[in-house]
């Protein structure tokens, strides 16, 4: 009985500290194709060694992270690189959907000679 006991106290423990952590889920879109997901897009969180990329779907997800406010970074080559204030509270998980503009280049002057 007493083996009992403590494994009933061990599993109502594992589940209540298991909660602490929670996740970020997003959906990446491709804002210049008509909002179709952006496969392999890099999404990292800012000052951590946290890093994905999105799915074909455009999807990517970070588990297991500490509550607390945090800055999502997304990056594709030849769009314009966003930073998206989250905001991750316990036992939660946060969903966000993103949209990526391509870059626009400025030339000073263009020459064309024959």
């Amino acid at each position: 009985m007493k083996h009992l006991f403590y494994f009933f106290t061990f599993l109502i423990c594992s589940v209540t500290f298991g909660q602490d952590k929670s996740a970020v889920q997003g959906n990446i879109l491709d804002g210049e194709l008509l909002n179709e997901p952006m496969l392999m897009a890099t999404v990292s969180i800012e000052n951590t060694d946290k890093i994905t990329r999105t799915n074909f779907r455009g999807n990517f997800e970070f588990d297991n992270l500490s509550p607390g406010e945090y800055n999502l970074v997304v990056q594709f080559l030849g769009y314009e690189t966003i930073e998206l204030p989250i905001i991750v509270v316990v036992g939660k998980t946060t969903k966000i959907q993103a949209i990526l503009k391509a870059k626009t280049l400025n030339l000073s002057s263009l020459t064309v000679s024959k």
